[in-house]
């Protein structure tokens, strides 16, 4: 199984050095790529340095989320789905900063490396003050599919969606609703759903909820992508009930993404064009050995 990896994940707080290490220990596990986050650009640090890790079979799944989550902390009204029309504008001209650094990555490496671009329903629901349209989100993904993406897929990936007497984490639009606007929308880019496990699961409260958004995706066949992030509730590093990249309960016991629980997603995600794996490793102190075996870990589950 060819499985894309969010090296970022598993680097943070590396220093140079050290997630150069981890990006070459990934090129030893036959990875078929990188979710790649943008910030607004392509790493917080050295765009330059970042682009040259970029390996020549890899191919990448660029996630806006990262930078949506830095501007939603001062503009509450952000995003592709807001009902506010101005933060919608200002969510619009965020992916198109991200549309020109597809351009930019793919004159810097000579080849279409990007094969999907990951949006999301913001903003924040749930206590913020601030309001969502699925009208006004199917509206921002017809605009993004006329804009040329340099062969890329567009793919809406579900966050866990505000629920009624709890604090929500990312707290988007539900999965029927990022379903609907991806039906309403129209343009020449492919555009599809992408489901993460771990949000899946940290919205449902439980593994059974992720199955049910793959449902979802699928019978509307629009699944495009099911990505394998970990949650758990208990109190400790990573939790309790945050979306915070646990790893397998192969090498984190508490963790709710399990071998068997990983095994029936696949199942019912079968054919999904994109798989992926995006790992968090705690603590700080773990070195890029320590980061890249919990990493194999992850890709060992999903291989078996």
């Amino acid at each position: 199984m060819k499985v894309h990896v969010a090296a970022y994940a598993a680097s943070a707080g590396l220093e140079e050095a050290g997630e150069a290490a981890l990006y070459a220990g990934l090129a030893d596990l036959g990875v078929a790529g990188l979710e790649q986050p943008f910030f607004g650009t392509l790493h917080r640090r050295d765009e330059g340095w970042l682009i040259s890790q970029i390996r020549p079979e890899w191919s990448l799944a660029l996630t806006l989320l990262p930078g949506s989550m830095d501007l939603l902390k001062d503009d509450k009204h952000f995003g592709l789905a807001s009902a506010d029309p101005d933060g919608r504008k200002r969510a619009l001209d965020f992916v198109e900063t991200a549309r020109r650094a597809v351009e930019k990555l793919h004159r810097a490496l000579g080849r279409r490396a990007v094969r999907s671009v990951l949006v999301h329903s913001a903003p924040r629901l749930g206590g913020s003050g601030a309001k969502s349209s699925l009208e006004g989100f199917a509206d921002s993904l017809t605009e993004l599919r006329g804009r040329d993406w340099q062969g890329a897929g567009l793919l809406v990936e579900h966050c866990d969606a505000a629920m009624p007497g709890r604090a929500p984490d990312k707290g988007f639009l539900p999965i029927e609703d990022d379903v609907m606007a991806v039906k309403l929308s129209d343009g020449k880019a492919p555009i599809a759903v992408a489901v993460n496990w771990g949000r899946s699961a940290l919205e449902t409260r439980s593994a059974e909820g992720p199955l049910e958004h793959i449902r979802r995706a699928a019978q509307a066949e629009l699944l495009g992508g099911l990505f394998f992030s970990g949650v758990t509730g208990a109190q400790n590093g990573y939790g309790p009930w945050r979306d915070s990249h646990v790893p397998f309960s192969t090498v984190f016991p508490e963790s709710l993404l399990t071998p068997a629980a990983a095994k029936a997603a696949l199942a019912e995600a079968a054919g999904c064009p994109l798989i992926g794996l995006k790992l968090q490793t705690k603590p700080a102190t773990l070195t890029p050995a320590e980061r890249l075996a919990v990493i194999r870990d992850g890709l060992k589950v999903l291989r078996s």
